[in-house]
Order: C-alpha cells, then structure tokens, then sequence
C-alpha cells in the first residue's frame, strides 16, 4: 500500500511519514504559524501560540523516531503459554496503535485470546463475554495494577480504583455520591456556562486548534469548579496532565508531574480542612470510612484518581467524536437537524471509540477463556475489543446513532465502573449540542497533520478544524 495523500482529511498520523518528510511538513506549518503571529491579538493570538506549542511538541516527537523503553526486553514466553497464542502487540508504542488503534484492535480478533511479550508480559482477551466477565470477577482479575506497562504506577494506591472489594467498597460510597445524577444535575447550568463561554469565543475565529481551544479547557474548567477553584488554575492541570499521562518514554517527566500535582493538592486539602467550602475536597474532608474521618493521604489519593480520570478521559472522548464528526458529514447532519438524538449519539460514538484500556492482575492460577492463567499473570481488558464484537452487536462496524441496547464498555463494568459516567455523559451531551448550534459544518484543516497516542488511554495530540464565518 503506498502511503496516504496527506491533504486527504482521513490523513491522521505521522508515523505513516518518513522522520524527515514529518519534519520537513511540521517545520513548514510552524514557519507558517509565527510569520502569522505578528497580525494577531488577544485571544486569538493566545490560540495561535497554543497551536504552535502542539507543532513544536509534534515535531520533536518525529525527529526522535517511535521509541521504546530499554527494560522493555521481550521475555521468554512462560511454559503455561501455548506457543501459537504468542503475538507482539503494543498497544503503547506500537506504530500500528499510533496509526489507527481501533483497526489494529481488529486485526486481533481472530483468536480469542492472546499473549504479547511487550511490557513483560500480558494477556490479550478480545470477546466481550470474557472481558465483561473478567471485570465481573475482582476476587480473580485485581485491580491491584491497572495499567500496563506496570512501570506506570504510582507508589502509593489510586484510592479506589487499585482497591479491591471489600477495601474499595468503602471508598467508592465515599465518592459515588459526589458524581450521582442527582449531583451532576445541581451542576448542568455552570456545564451549560463553561461550554457556551468557550464555543463563543471560539466560533467567530473559523478555526481552532479543537484539543487546546475546546476539548482540554472545557473538562478542565469544570473540574477546577468541582474543587471550587479559580478558571484560571485551569492551564495549569492541563500541563501536568499532559507531562502525566502522555509520556510513556520519559518516566522522569512523568515523576516530576506526579509531584507537582500532590504538593498543590496538599496544600489545597489544608486549606479547605482550614476553612471549607461547597466542594467536593471539603465534602470528602467530612466524610468516613469504616466509621472514621478519612485521613489527609487517603484524600489526597481520591483526589488524584478524581484528576487524571475526570480530564483525559473526557479530552479524549471529545476529541475521538469532533474527529469522526468532522470526517462524517451525513452523521454531523443527522444532530444537527434532530438535536434529540445527541443523547444517542453520545453512547454510540463511546462505543465505537472506547479508548481505556484497563489491566489485571490474575490472582491465582485458573482456566478461564479457554486459556491456563497463573497466578500474576497480567490481562489487558481493551474496552474497544468489547465493542467490535459482533456477538455483542448487530453491524457492529456501522456507526448508528439511534442503536438500542448500546451496551458498551466505555465506563468499564463491575464494581470498578467509572463514578463518574453521569458527568462525562452531560459534558459530552453539552459539547455536542452548544458547538453544533454555532458550527453546523466543519472539517479537518487540509495539509495539516492530526496526531495521536496510545497507551492506557488512546487520544489525539492535536485536531486542527475549519469552518465558515
């Protein structure tokens, strides 16, 4: 196959380039950019230094050339392994993820489970009955570890998301309440507020670089709301989230964002214990486990859990459905003339680009999937898998949004189920409505490059978009 046209919009990654045909194309764009600087003002110039931020990063990532980590030796495969089960997949650096994640995905389906020797090692499941089922079984698949490389982790444990029953369960009636419906609702008017506020600013420009203009500010301001802090701490999560969550290949960087992030909730857990607030550090600050206050350390490990899952996750979903939107005309339309589908909408396009990619740790040795699992084996739980089987759903390719019984993956399953779907579903509710309301038509920027990531959540580095004024 020769290699995409890339003024083609379907165009989207630049691994598919040469190192010097990447770089050459991005040192243009960023010539390009700051000759324009000098014409523009105020947040328009603000949008144009953001764009040119992405650029620089994007062309540094192609001149260094896909990377692997040094202890990333492939293994010996274990005795229990059937050797025709063996299959190098890597869903964090492989150039197939940084491509299409979801096609490389489908290239697994043949078999019903894998082994891949990345990463130290890891099963594959890829039928949705065995990943639903595996998520049904904490006693069997621990959430111990969740990421895989395992090298992810932190120290100390994501309170209650690396907790198994019974330990989360108390965690998770900590927390549950503070994203209930009955929760999310008492915020839909500053959701509606922040998204208007931001789609308003943005539409008269024609264009937007959609991942720093819309899809990162948007769940970033509503999370500085929750913890009832000023917007303008909102670049500052934006940045650590970032250096935390999307550099795989360079562990001090991220190390160095872990830090950063518990002084500042450190020092925010005092300051509300010291005088509280309508926010959910406060409300956490009044709650119990087990029949006593919680202490600071504990609150501090939900609050983190609370800000790497409330703001990639989010950035991630919207910019997955902006991309398809703006590659699929007829479907755009379809919200457009009927908005009431957009609740549909939602689900359909959380299925089809269900980006998480969850890991366990088996606990003891056991048959399951057809397959001898022994005790620390890891098992990669890919919520895309689930969706593209086609025991699970009719057309299972086709992209509808008004498909019945949409029961997807995207928030998980089992006691570990995201607590914080209701949000994510009104804000990406709210995205789609307001920005279609002022920007019916759009497109992928022609000649300009949209990246992406892998990893334990896939997303886009950068989505350039146009429309008329």
């Amino acid at each position: 196959m020769g290699k995409p046209d890339p003024n083609d919009s379907d165009w989207s990654d630049l691994d598919l380039l040469t190192v010097n045909e990447a770089t050459e194309r991005l040192d243009a764009e960023i010539a390009a950019l700051t000759g324009q600087l000098g014409a523009l003002a105020g947040t328009e110039r603000d949008a144009a230094n953001r764009r040119l931020d992405l650029l620089v990063a994007a062309r540094d990532r192609a001149a260094a050339g896909p990377k692997r980590p040094l202890y990333d030796a492939p293994p010996d495969r274990p005795a229990h392994v059937p050797a025709e089960l063996v299959r190098d997949v890597d869903h964090v650096f492989g150039p197939d993820f940084l491509v299409d994640p979801f096609a490389a995905y489908r290239e697994l389906r043949d078999r019903r489970v894998w082994w891949s020797p990345r990463h130290g090692g890891f099963w594959i499941l890829t039928r949705a009955e065995d990943i639903r089922g595996a998520y049904q079984q904490p006693d069997l698949f621990s959430s111990a570890a969740t990421g895989i490389p395992a090298h992810v982790q932190r120290k100390e444990k994501l309170y209650p998301l690396e907790l198994d029953p019974p330990a989360h369960t108390a965690y998770r009636r900590v927390i549950a309440p503070l994203f209930a419906p009955k929760a999310v609702t008492a915020r839909t008017a500053a959701i509606d507020a922040t998204c208007a506020a931001l789609v308003d600013e943005i539409a008269p420009r024609g264009r937007a670089e959609f991942l720093a203009d819309f899809a990162e500010p948007f769940p970033t301001r509503i999370f500085t709301n929750i913890l009832g802090l000023p917007v303008a701490e909102a670049p500052k999560f934006v940045a650590w989230n970032n250096k935390l969550l999307h550099s795989q290949d360079q562990p001090e960087r991220r190390r160095e964002a872990g830090l950063e992030i518990n002084g500042y909730l450190r020092e925010l857990i005092e300051a509300r214990r010291a005088e509280p607030r309508d926010d959910v550090v406060s409300a956490l600050l009044a709650s119990e486990v087990d029949g006593r206050p919680i202490e600071n350390d504990e609150i501090q490990n939900l609050c983190f859990l609370l800000f790497i899952a409330g703001l990639d996750t989010v950035t991630a979903a919207l910019s997955w459905s902006f991309r398809f939107l703006a590659l699929h005309p007829e479907h755009r339309r379809q919200i457009v003339d009927d908005p009431a589908l957009i609740p549909s909408a939602v689900e359909e396009l959380l299925r089809v680009h269900s980006f998480v990619n969850p890991a366990r740790t088996v606990t003891r040795d056991a048959e399951f999937a057809g397959v001898q699992l022994r005790e620390g084996d890891r098992v990669l739980l890919a919520t895309a898998l689930v969706a593209q089987d086609p025991e699970e759903f009719a057309d299972e390719a086709t992209v509808r949004f008004d498909r019945d019984a949409n029961r997807h993956l995207a928030f998980g399953a089992g006691p570990h189920r995201c607590a914080g779907s209701h949000l994510a579903r009104d804000e990406l509710a709210t995205a789609l409505t307001l920005w279609h309301r002022q920007i019916p038509d759009y497109e992928i920027a022609p000649g300009e490059t949209v990246t992406m990531h892998a990893g334990g959540v896939f997303g886009l580095d950068r989505l350039p978009l146009v429309w008329s004024t």
